[in-house]
């Protein structure tokens, strides 16, 4: 894959609209919702089940109490000089430390498709899942964060602004086709980034149906996961995306996410531009005991 940089232009570009993504307080949870629920698991045979724990994968009731860290980061690579939301950046360094360090501790990647089908049927989970995910869609992450991924065999989940494709230094479609055929997820994060619950209630339709709606015609993914815009939610946006058929959402409210969690407002990990591998280890590490 390539490894090329933006220039200083699409650089500064993307520090500008990090401005609207992330660097403001999530939204406090509304009430409760209904948690996810979990249908008959999947029957394996004496081998499958030999297997699955040979190789530290578990089925069944097993899976469906796994406590799952979600891992939120944005712009892969090193902010430019007078960046806002600096710790929006992550070296590329820095997230192969990171990654390296939570693999010799036993986390193993996987995408929230695998994480629903372990909390609803009992489809196999590894004992230490964690997901990795993506929001906006920046070059970086295909150019600097792809890489270190597929070299330990993890995938990572795309939360992508549709109308960010067309962006320099952003991703494009041709090379989110590539990040599929290598066991990327790819989940809506609206088509402008707006903030959801300051817009009627057309345009958040728009922004939720249309946007699943436009990944499943150019990527023929299912798109049931959704992304809030800088994690601001409230009861109207929430109800809006049971409404537009997903089936989980996640939000920058810290935690780590559960079957037992409100599945509409799932918490995630941020990891920041200051964070070192150990930092990450101890408090993903945390998360889960």
């Amino acid at each position: 894959m390539s490894r090329r940089i933006p220039g200083a232009a699409a650089l500064c570009a993307v520090a500008l609209a990090l401005t609207a993504c992330g660097g403001q307080a999530p939204t406090p949870s509304p009430p409760r919702t209904t948690a996810v629920t979990a249908s008959a698991p999947r029957h394996h045979s004496a081998a499958t089940h030999s297997r699955l724990r040979r190789d530290g994968w578990i089925g069944g009731h097993h899976a469906r109490g796994v406590r799952v860290p979600i891992l939120m980061y944005h712009v892969m690579q090193a902010p430019p000089p007078g960046a806002p939301n600096r710790e929006l950046f992550v070296s590329p360094e820095r997230f192969a430390a990171q990654v390296a360090a939570l693999r010799r501790a036993g986390f193993t990647g996987v995408t929230m498709d695998e994480v629903l089908a372990g909390w609803r049927r009992g489809a196999p989970l590894p004992r230490r899942p964690i997901v990795v995910s993506f929001d906006d869609g920046y070059w970086s992450q295909y150019s600097n964060a792809a890489p270190v991924l597929r070299s330990v065999g993890w995938p990572g989940v795309l939360n992508v602004e549709l109308n960010d494709l067309r962006g320099k230094g952003s991703l494009k479609p041709a090379t989110i086709r590539k990040l599929l055929a290598n066991g990327w997820e790819i989940d809506s994060h609206t088509i402008s980034h707006p903030d959801l619950t300051q817009v009627d209630d057309a345009r958040l339709r728009h922004e939720l149906v249309d946007s699943r709606r436009r990944l499943r015609r150019m990527f023929g993914v299912r798109a049931d996961v959704f992304c809030y815009p800088a994690g601001r939610f409230d009861a109207r946006v929430v109800a809006a995306v049971r409404a537009a058929g997903y089936a989980v959402a996640t939000t920058e409210l810290p935690g780590v996410a559960t079957a037992q969690s409100d599945p509409f407002t799932l918490p995630r990990v941020r990891v920041s531009g200051s964070d070192t591998a150990g930092s990450v280890l101890a408090r993903v590490r945390a998360l889960v005991r």
